[in-house]
């Protein structure tokens, strides 16, 4: 092989490669926008729904309760995760 066929046969070469690496940029691309439409989409559907009210309890009943026991356990109110508040009889 002569130095230009050498040259030729590089550049092609390179040619290759890098169409490869444009075509795999823009499959992952176009995967990223499928994934983050089906995300958006499924998170709209699960905030459509409001979370249900206790009963019988009023919001500042709750953060009477939650306010007194972050005092006795010395935390903040952002540490704790309260789900359910229910009235013992």
């Amino acid at each position: 092989m002569t130095v230009p066929e050498t040259l030729i046969l590089s550049v092609m070469g390179l040619c290759v490669v890098m169409g490869t690496l444009v075509a795999l940029a823009l499959v992952v691309m176009a995967f990223s926008k499928i994934m983050e439409s089906r995300n958006s989409t499924a998170e709209s559907r699960s905030m459509a729904r409001p979370a249900p009210e206790p009963p019988g309890i009023s919001e500042e009943t709750a953060a009477m309760i939650i306010a007194a026991i972050c005092e006795e356990l010395k935390a903040a109110p952002e540490e704790l995760n309260v789900t359910s508040i229910v009235e013992l009889k």
